[in-house]
């Protein structure tokens, strides 16, 4: 039997999103709604609701990080999101490591095992977000680092992909 709404937070069906950091100055912000939009150039996508300290941030300063950590430190993601960076010093509270960028003036996350540095070249806004449109120019890759990427499910609830990846032929 199938329930129907035309309301988000009325579903009771998990969305499965991964979910990174993003740090814009020294601020934190865990985000779970952002997609790649362009191979070539690389051209990625954030939204971020215009109440939010980190909104205020990208605004003024036309970049951020997307700093993709390992499921073991989820404690971070929860604890970053629950304070307010012109608060507190989230990577105090985090006790995340600070990692100079190479493009960008922004933090970045030692702890990350892929961090995108990325200038943004566009907002547009659709309802009780605004998109931030940014070209990665650069890519920090930890290969051959064992990853279990962290993946929120919604209300608090994280989970991973627990099995062997698959390849397929081609």
């Amino acid at each position: 039997m199938f329930e129907t709404t035309t309301h988000l937070e009325n579903s009771s069906h998990a969305q499965v999103r991964p979910v990174a950091l993003l740090t814009c100055q020294e601020n934190i912000m865990p985000l779970s709604w952002h997609m790649p939009m362009s191979k070539e150039p690389f051209i990625y996508a954030v939204a971020i609701r215009d109440e939010n300290y980190t909104h205020h941030l990208l605004q003024k300063n036309k970049e951020f990080a997307l700093n993709f950590l390992d499921i073991s430190y989820v404690e971070a993601f929860e604890r970053t999101g629950k304070s307010h960076g012109n608060e507190v010093d989230k990577f105090l509270e985090s006790t995340l490591h600070k990692k100079k960028p190479s493009m960008i003036k922004s933090t970045l996350i030692q702890e990350a095992y892929m961090i995108y540095e990325c200038l943004v070249i566009d907002k547009l806004n659709y309802g009780d977000h605004d998109v931030f449109i940014a070209q990665v120019k650069c890519i920090h890759n930890a290969k051959g680092k064992n990853v279990s990427p962290t993946l929120f499910m919604g209300k608090g609830i994280y989970e991973t992909i627990s099995n062997e990846p698959k390849q397929v032929q081609r």
